[in-house]
């Protein structure tokens, strides 16, 4: 998501934990103070920190996704290296921290980290200098340290797979993000930002919007993205009738389909594909349905010449 867009995005959003969010962010950007966001996978950690950055007095920000990077070659990037320090190495690099310099320096996923690197970056913390790699000359930190973490962190701490002095250290402020089923005034905005982006019209009844913030969407902001770029693929203008397929696939299938009015035939069609879908067994769906394997098969074969 391009960095312009994320204030507009943030200043749209309704539900009034996000409000509490965004109270809290404009108080503590400028001060000087580590910062953990933390949350379920997906619930847009990342937004936050791009909208501290925006509304901050810091004019860069460097990102490293620790999850990405592999532990060999963490320290490499993270403070650089002189030519010569290891095989491979023909030049001068300087590192993630060295061009985060005045700035904040977001570490995203931090608890994918293991204990021996966390172990590092507790001293590199506490001393605010570090060793860039073949080099026998201390740099001075000089950054705003960003965090993000998934959800458990804090257990994570409590049972020592998180050193719990770390944990203490990067969260002198902390901040959860809800899941966005608890944020259910904020979906409806984001769908139409994402629908916006995508260029895909909206035409929708309030019974499709009651379901798509009924909807518990389970991989909260990235679901809701992809469900609207899948939407964007095939269509350019979306209705009722997109909505309500896609999403009967919800656990709970009867949530989807109440808001609706249809025929027995269409209700029995659209729960035979739940059904399909949820067990990936024909025998066992007929079974569930107390009818012939046979007559599971005639009724799938007339849904597929109705396609």
């Amino acid at each position: 998501m391009p960095n312009d867009t994320i204030f507009t995005l943030i200043k749209n959003l309704k539900d009034k934990k996000s409000l509490a969010i965004q109270e809290v962010l404009q108080k503590i950007a400028d001060i000087d103070t580590n910062i953990l966001i933390y949350g379920e996978t997906g619930v847009g950690k990342d937004f936050w920190v791009d909208y501290l950055h925006q509304i901050g007095k810091y004019a860069k920000m460097v990102s490293l996704n620790c999850g990405d990077v592999p532990e060999t070659l963490l320290e490499s990037e993270w403070f650089g290296y002189k030519r010569g320090a290891f095989t491979g190495a023909e030049r001068d690099y300087e590192g993630k921290w060295r061009q985060a310099d005045g700035g904040i320096l977001f570490l995203d996923q931090v608890d994918l980290l293991s204990l021996n690197t966390q172990a590092k970056l507790l001293r590199i913390i506490e001393r605010k200098k570090y060793f860039p790699l073949g080099s026998k000359d201390e740099v001075d930190i000089n950054v705003r340290f960003v965090f993000s973490a998934d959800h458990d962190i804090e257990q994570k701490a409590r049972v020592g797979k998180f050193r719990e002095d770390l944990f203490y250290r990067i969260a002198a402020y902390r901040i959860f993000v809800p899941p966005l089923r608890e944020r259910k005034k904020d979906i409806l905005s984001l769908f139409m930002y994402f629908a916006g982006r995508k260029g895909l019209r909206v035409n929708l009844g309030s019974a499709a919007l009651k379901l798509l913030q009924d909807y518990h969407w389970p991989g909260n902001i990235r679901e809701l993205e992809n469900f609207v770029t899948n939407l964007s693929i095939i269509k350019k203008e979306v209705t009722d009738d997109d909505i309500y397929p896609i999403l009967r696939t919800s656990e709970d299938f009867f949530e989807t389909v109440k808001y609706r009015e249809m025929s027995l035939a269409q209700l029995e069609k659209e729960y035979i594909q739940y059904l399909l879908k949820k067990y990936k067994n024909k025998a066992k769906v007929a079974k569930i349905l107390q009818i012939a394997r046979k007559s599971l098969y005639n009724k799938l074969d007339t849904y597929k010449k109705e396609n």
